[in-house]
């Protein structure tokens, strides 16, 4: 795995007593490796453009995605505190790692926001952009307000979900599917039967897959699924209470990994009743810290978290967000979910800022400074 044990911890790590150095305005070494980061992203990403169209791509020197990969970990490690770069990690571990390593590398990005953002996370705002100069990476990971996708949309749908070789559960396999569908409502009468039958073996294809694979593989795709659907939500929701009234464009990678996960899930419940007694004991591993960690099966509310005695702050969060997620999908009336939201989002907060929220007035927040035994802080 690209971000493998202890890694997310250099990348999370402080450099020096702070973010490092901003490689947009550097002139030296550190400025040169951040341009050539970019360089060689857009290099590698021209380069399968053309292959996908048929074009010669050329024997050049570009670097390929475990390259940018490595020299990406060097840079968070070493250099910078970057949310363009991380995002860069992201996008080489969805191409070359798999749906854990994806997985993975989403959580990580939403550790070094919650950490970074507020201490000098790169990017920093711009005369041009504004604040939106900031979350601008994950704008592009998951497309603008244009029609145009994100760079990570198309890495998305070719994950590996489950199987291998030929056995390979894709979801790129039910887009092209559904493509043919759509068109052939709008191709002549003597064409749609051909376009029909198309779609509906693609779609049988896929089934075939999943009963070959079993029910275990499906599960633990719906696990990692889950897990990087809510990390995505935890980084953009946290940039956005900062942000607003202006918001990353980012629903595209959310719709998508909720779609996938749905229909991984669809695909499951097609597997007859006993497929699922090779998972009825839960994975457990270790995080770096050697704590227990439990994935189980049954949609968002599964991301991974401590088992037993909650032995991180963090863990606690995870599971008030799993318990979010559950109540959202399956109580959608309820306020259970957004009162768990709140939750997690107040725990996040600097005691200040939650009592700015909590009293707005100042005066009266100023009173319960002074009948807590505090100093008030001194005015900005």
């Amino acid at each position: 795995m690209i971000i493998g044990d202890g890694i997310d911890a250099g990348i999370l790590a402080p450099i020096g007593d702070g973010p490092g150095i901003d490689g947009r305005a550097d002139e030296g070494e550190v400025g040169d490796l951040f341009r050539e980061i970019r360089f060689q992203r857009k290099a590698i990403f021209r380069a399968e453009q053309k292959a996908a169209m048929g074009e010669d791509v050329g024997d050049g020197d570009n670097w390929g995605w475990d390259q940018i990969a490595e020299t990406a970990l060097d840079y968070l490690t070493v250099h910078g505190k970057d949310l363009e770069i991380m995002a860069i990690l992201a996008e080489s571990c969805a191409r070359r790692d798999g749906l854990a390593g994806f997985d993975k590398a989403v959580v990580v990005m939403a550790e070094l926001v919650e950490q970074w953002w507020e201490q000098g996370l790169y990017p920093p705002e711009d005369e041009e952009d504004g604040v939106e100069a900031r979350f601008q990476p994950i704008s592009g990971l998951s497309g603008g307000g244009s029609d145009k996708d994100g760079t990570l949309i198309a890495p998305l749908r070719n994950l590996v979900l489950a199987g291998s070789g030929e056995d390979s559960l894709r979801y790129m396999d039910r887009v092209v599917a559904e493509g043919m569908l759509a068109s052939a409502q709008t191709v002549k009468p003597e064409q749609r039967a051909s376009l029909q039958a198309q779609a509906e073996e693609a779609m049988a294809a896929s089934e075939a897959i999943a009963r070959r694979v079993g029910g275990k593989p499906l599960r633990v795709a719906v696990v990692h699924l889950s897990s990087s659907e809510a990390a995505w939500r935890r980084a953009v929701g946290f940039i956005s209470e900062r942000t607003k009234p202006r918001f990353p464009a980012a629903s595209r990678v959310s719709d998508e990994l909720r779609s996938i996960r749905e229909w991984v899930e669809g695909l499951l419940r097609l597997l007859p009743d006993d497929s699922a007694n090779d998972v009825e004991e839960p994975e457990v591993a270790a995080d770096a810290g050697g704590v227990a960690l439990v994935a189980t099966g049954g949609g968002a509310a599964n991301a991974p978290f401590s088992i037993g005695q909650i032995g991180r702050r963090e863990d606690a969060l995870r599971a008030v967000n799993a318990a979010a997620d559950y109540f959202e999908k399956f109580e959608p009336l309820s306020p259970i979910g957004s009162a768990l939201r709140d939750v997690d989002r107040r725990a996040r907060m600097s005691f200040g800022d939650l009592l700015v929220e909590l009293i707005p007035d100042g005066s009266s927040r100023d009173l319960f400074y002074w009948r807590s035994g505090i100093r008030p802080p001194a005015p900005e």
